[in-house]
């Protein structure tokens, strides 16, 4: 007997919840159809190729970014709340920052996400060109940084570790006096966590624009 066709929405929840377990990579026809057993072919009925679903999966993890911020709050911490919910959620399925860095939006769902971030920065008087560039480095940071952390974890390096180790080794091995400053600051540059590189960037960047913006 031939099993049935699953619906679109099926496909797309399977394929999802694939990228959450083992990461955007693993998600192809084959795996997505073995996971609901039915035949690959069968997929194809409602979706037209591997490309197609990975875009419906990026759109359906926008879906699940929610950015709350506090009631009442300003640009900045409405900017923040809109990284730090990209973050946690894109953090979750690994691989869908770097898909969205290199083909930019996946669907409707991150045209409301952009919609929230730059209205945050129009209600408080910026330019339309700061607007934009603002925007701009909000998302690439945003979006660099999981993409960063996605890697460090495939490499089994989710903290840097090894990669703080190298370079303190590798400091050994210099002649100090020719690297004062690198010698004695060295051994803390990646004392950092993930989480601390990213809270503290973001708000390097906001400081910035608000010191930047006209008007003001």
């Amino acid at each position: 007997m031939t099993p049935p066709s699953p619906r679109r929405d099926a496909i797309v929840q399977t394929a999802l919840e694939l990228a959450g377990a083992q990461g955007l990579k693993a998600v192809t026809m084959r795996a997505v159809a073995a996971r609901l057993e039915v035949t690959p072919m069968s997929l194809y009925r409602h979706i037209a190729d591997r490309e197609e679903l990975i875009r419906l999966v990026a759109d359906r993890v926008g879906e699940l970014v929610r950015p709350e911020p506090p009631v009442g709050a300003g640009w900045q911490d409405r900017a923040r709340a809109w990284a730090v919910a990209q973050r946690r959620v894109l953090r979750d399925y690994p691989g869908v920052a770097g898909w969205l860095m290199e083909n930019g939006p996946a669907g409707p769902q991150a045209y409301r996400l952009l919609e929230e971030l730059v209205a945050a920065l129009a209600e408080a008087g910026f330019s339309d060109t700061e607007i934009a560039h603002g925007a701009t480095l909000v998302m690439s940071w945003t979006f660099s940084r999981v993409t960063i952390e996605d890697n460090a974890e495939a490499r089994g390096d989710s903290d840097g570790d090894t990669r703080a180790r190298a370079f303190v080794t590798g400091l050994e091995t210099v002649d100090h006096a020719q690297h004062l400053t690198a010698a004695r600051v060295g051994p803390v540059l990646f004392t950092l966590s993930m989480s601390e590189i990213f809270d503290r960037g973001l708000d390097s960047i906001l400081l910035g624009l608000d010191a930047g913006r006209s008007g003001r």
